[in-house]
């Protein structure tokens, strides 16, 4: 069987750039910006807001990534990872279950990436707990509320865009 790469993508930075103004002041470091991700394996983009969502790679709402990451190789057939992704939509990542800080798209990319290549996303890239990071900062409760607007509009992302609901899949 091929091996087929399986890659972290870097969708966008939800503050356009930003955190890295502001984030050394709030909380006394670089940062590079506020992620969304999602997972590209065998040409579908798959990601976390309004469920699980699955469409063409580069088709999110999210738009074109500004970064991708290898995560690792699998041989999982399409139907395969396609029945994880739902499984994940079922259980763990139902839109009701969105939330900004502790069941977010990042989540979802680690436990689906960990699942069909064994490589979730790495500590070190510090995505996993950015969100933490931010509100324990000390304008973290300052901040808390524009998190809050993000976790709405965040959360109903589907392929048909922001606020949509329920997931949607490609034919």
């Amino acid at each position: 069987m091929t091996m087929i790469p399986v890659a972290l993508i870097l969708c966008a930075d939800l503050t356009n750039g930003l955190a890295q103004v502001i984030g050394p002041m709030l909380i006394g470091r670089p940062v590079e910006g506020v992620w969304h991700t999602s997972i590209v394996v065998r040409g579908r983009e798959y990601f976390f807001g309004g469920g699980v969502n699955i469409t063409r790679a580069g088709e999110s709402p999210f738009g074109q990534p500004q970064k991708k990451l290898k995560l690792g190789m699998t041989q999982l057939p399409p139907e395969i990872i396609r029945a994880i992704a739902e499984d994940l939509g079922q259980s763990k990542f139902r839109q009701q279950d969105y939330n900004l800080i502790k069941n977010n798209c990042n989540h979802f990319s680690h436990t689906f990436s960990s699942l069909i290549c064994g490589e979730g996303i790495p500590e070190s890239t510090g995505i996993l707990n950015q969100h933490e990071v931010l509100l324990d900062s000390p304008m973290g409760p300052q901040l808390a509320p524009i998190l809050a607007a993000m976790e709405s509009q965040l959360g109903g992302a589907t392929v048909q865009g922001f606020g949509q609901a329920g997931a949607q899949q490609p034919s």
